[in-house]
Protein backbone atom coordinates (compact mmCIF):
# COMPACT_ATOMS: atom_id res chain seq x y z
CA UNK A 1 0.00 0.00 0.00
CA UNK A 2 1.10 3.60 -0.42
CA UNK A 3 3.27 4.91 2.38
CA UNK A 4 0.94 7.85 3.04
CA UNK A 5 -1.81 5.35 3.93
CA UNK A 6 0.36 3.03 6.00
CA UNK A 7 -0.63 2.38 9.60
CA UNK A 8 2.44 4.23 10.88
CA UNK A 9 1.87 7.33 8.75
CA UNK A 10 -1.83 7.53 9.62
CA UNK A 11 -1.11 6.94 13.33
CA UNK A 12 1.45 9.75 13.24
CA UNK A 13 -1.09 12.11 11.63
CA UNK A 14 -3.72 11.21 14.20
CA UNK A 15 -1.32 11.66 17.12
CA UNK A 16 -0.24 15.06 15.76
CA UNK A 17 -3.91 16.04 15.64
CA UNK A 18 -4.51 14.78 19.19
CA UNK A 19 -1.46 16.60 20.53
CA UNK A 20 -2.85 19.94 19.40
CA UNK A 21 -5.76 19.53 21.82
CA UNK A 22 -4.15 17.23 24.39
CA UNK A 23 -4.72 19.30 27.57
CA UNK A 24 -8.43 19.73 26.79
CA UNK A 25 -9.27 16.17 25.74
CA UNK A 26 -6.91 13.78 27.51
CA UNK A 27 -9.18 13.23 30.48
CA UNK A 28 -12.26 12.25 28.46
CA UNK A 29 -12.26 9.02 26.47
CA UNK A 30 -15.29 10.05 24.37
CA UNK A 31 -13.61 13.31 23.34
CA UNK A 32 -10.46 11.42 22.38
CA UNK A 33 -12.46 8.99 20.22
CA UNK A 34 -14.25 11.92 18.54
CA UNK A 35 -10.93 13.62 17.84
CA UNK A 36 -9.48 10.42 16.38
CA UNK A 37 -12.50 10.15 14.08
CA UNK A 38 -12.09 13.81 13.13
CA UNK A 39 -8.39 13.26 12.42
CA UNK A 40 -9.25 10.37 10.10
CA UNK A 41 -11.54 12.52 7.89
CA UNK A 42 -8.71 14.00 5.76
CA UNK A 43 -7.26 10.51 5.37
CA UNK A 44 -10.65 9.28 4.11
CA UNK A 45 -10.88 12.11 1.59
CA UNK A 46 -7.36 11.57 0.25
CA UNK A 47 -7.92 7.82 0.10
CA UNK A 48 -11.17 8.24 -1.83
CA UNK A 49 -9.40 10.53 -4.31
CA UNK A 50 -6.69 7.94 -4.90
CA UNK A 51 -9.22 5.30 -5.96
CA UNK A 52 -7.69 2.55 -3.83
CA UNK A 53 -9.74 -0.39 -2.45
CA UNK A 54 -12.15 0.57 0.32
CA UNK A 55 -11.51 -2.62 2.31
CA UNK A 56 -8.03 -1.48 3.24
CA UNK A 57 -9.25 1.88 4.49
CA UNK A 58 -11.98 0.22 6.55
CA UNK A 59 -9.47 -2.17 8.13
CA UNK A 60 -7.03 0.72 8.78
CA UNK A 61 -9.72 2.84 10.43
CA UNK A 62 -10.87 -0.09 12.55
CA UNK A 63 -7.30 -0.73 13.70
CA UNK A 64 -6.62 2.93 14.50
CA UNK A 65 -9.94 3.41 16.30
CA UNK A 66 -9.48 0.21 18.30
CA UNK A 67 -5.88 0.70 19.39
CA UNK A 68 -4.83 4.33 19.27
CA UNK A 69 -7.15 6.16 21.70
CA UNK A 70 -6.45 3.93 24.70
CA UNK A 71 -2.71 3.73 24.04
CA UNK A 72 -2.39 7.46 23.46
CA UNK A 73 -4.33 8.27 26.62
CA UNK A 74 -2.19 5.84 28.65
CA UNK A 75 0.88 7.85 27.64
CA UNK A 76 -0.64 11.35 27.45
CA UNK A 77 -2.47 11.44 30.80
CA UNK A 78 0.62 11.08 33.02
CA UNK A 79 2.59 13.48 30.83
CA UNK A 80 -0.16 16.10 30.92
CA UNK A 81 -0.39 15.82 34.70
CA UNK A 82 3.39 16.17 34.95
CA UNK A 83 3.30 19.14 32.59
CA UNK A 84 0.61 20.83 34.71
CA UNK A 85 2.83 20.38 37.78
CA UNK A 86 5.70 22.11 36.00
CA UNK A 87 7.54 18.81 35.45
CA UNK A 88 8.00 18.56 39.22
CA UNK A 89 10.79 21.09 39.11
CA UNK A 90 11.55 22.86 42.36
CA UNK A 91 9.73 26.23 42.38
CA UNK A 92 8.99 25.69 38.69
CA UNK A 93 12.57 26.58 37.75
CA UNK A 94 12.22 30.28 38.58
CA UNK A 95 15.19 32.59 39.07
CA UNK A 96 15.47 31.87 42.80
CA UNK A 97 15.58 28.12 42.16
CA UNK A 98 18.21 28.56 39.44
CA UNK A 99 20.39 30.78 41.64
CA UNK A 100 20.07 28.24 44.45
CA UNK A 101 21.21 25.46 42.11
CA UNK A 102 24.20 27.60 41.07
CA UNK A 103 25.05 28.42 44.70
CA UNK A 104 24.81 24.75 45.67
CA UNK A 105 27.07 23.87 42.78
CA UNK A 106 29.58 26.51 43.80
CA UNK A 107 29.63 25.23 47.37
CA UNK A 108 30.12 21.66 46.15
CA UNK A 109 32.76 22.89 43.72
CA UNK A 110 34.53 24.75 46.51
CA UNK A 111 34.59 21.62 48.63
CA UNK A 112 35.91 19.57 45.73
CA UNK A 113 38.56 22.24 45.13
CA UNK A 114 39.96 21.43 48.57
CA UNK A 115 40.32 17.71 47.80
CA UNK A 116 44.00 16.85 47.67
CA UNK A 117 43.66 13.94 45.23
CA UNK A 118 41.94 15.99 42.49
CA UNK A 119 44.61 17.06 39.98
CA UNK A 120 44.99 20.81 39.51
CA UNK A 121 44.05 20.66 35.83
CA UNK A 122 40.60 19.23 36.78
CA UNK A 123 39.75 21.75 39.51
CA UNK A 124 37.70 23.87 37.07
CA UNK A 125 35.18 21.09 36.35
CA UNK A 126 33.07 21.50 39.53
CA UNK A 127 32.74 25.22 38.85
CA UNK A 128 31.72 24.62 35.26
CA UNK A 129 29.06 22.23 36.52
CA UNK A 130 27.88 24.86 38.99
CA UNK A 131 27.49 27.40 36.20
CA UNK A 132 25.69 24.77 34.14
CA UNK A 133 23.26 24.26 37.03
CA UNK A 134 21.47 27.39 35.83
CA UNK A 135 20.01 25.31 33.00
CA UNK A 136 19.03 22.33 35.16
CA UNK A 137 15.26 23.10 35.09
CA UNK A 138 15.38 23.39 31.30
CA UNK A 139 17.23 20.10 31.04
CA UNK A 140 14.65 18.40 33.26
CA UNK A 141 11.81 19.70 31.08
CA UNK A 142 13.59 18.66 27.90
CA UNK A 143 14.23 15.18 29.33
CA UNK A 144 10.54 14.69 30.15
CA UNK A 145 9.47 15.93 26.70
CA UNK A 146 11.93 13.60 24.93
CA UNK A 147 10.74 10.66 27.01
CA UNK A 148 7.15 11.49 26.06
CA UNK A 149 8.10 11.74 22.39
CA UNK A 150 9.73 8.29 22.61
CA UNK A 151 6.60 6.88 24.21
CA UNK A 152 4.47 8.33 21.40
CA UNK A 153 6.91 6.76 18.94
CA UNK A 154 6.35 3.42 20.66
CA UNK A 155 2.59 3.83 20.15
CA UNK A 156 3.17 4.43 16.43
CA UNK A 157 5.57 1.47 16.25
CA UNK A 158 2.92 -0.74 17.83
CA UNK A 159 0.45 0.27 15.15
CA UNK A 160 3.06 -0.31 12.45
CA UNK A 161 3.11 -3.97 13.43
CA UNK A 162 -0.47 -4.23 12.16
CA UNK A 163 0.62 -3.24 8.64
CA UNK A 164 1.13 -6.81 7.42
CA UNK A 165 -2.41 -7.76 8.44
CA UNK A 166 -3.73 -4.60 6.77
CA UNK A 167 -1.85 -5.38 3.56
CA UNK A 168 -3.61 -8.74 3.39
CA UNK A 169 -6.91 -6.88 3.03
CA UNK A 170 -5.92 -5.87 -0.50
CA UNK A 171 -5.31 -8.32 -3.30
CA UNK A 172 -3.58 -7.59 -6.57
CA UNK A 173 -6.92 -7.87 -8.35
CA UNK A 174 -8.28 -5.02 -6.21
CA UNK A 175 -5.57 -2.75 -7.51
CA UNK A 176 -6.39 -3.21 -11.21
CA UNK A 177 -9.33 -1.40 -12.75
CA UNK A 178 -12.29 -3.59 -13.69
CA UNK A 179 -12.20 -4.82 -17.28
CA UNK A 180 -14.30 -2.74 -19.62
CA UNK A 181 -16.91 -4.40 -21.81
CA UNK A 182 -16.61 -3.50 -25.53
Amino acid sequence: MLNEFSAGAVATQVIEHLERRRPAIVGDEALVRDEVARALEPVRREYAESGLPARYLKALEDEVLAALPARWRAVAEPFTALERRGFDGWRGGDVVARLTYVAGGLVAGGLLFRLPFLPMRLKWIPFALAIGAWWLPDLQTRWHRRRYARQLGDVVATLRTAQKALDREVTVQDLFPPPSNP
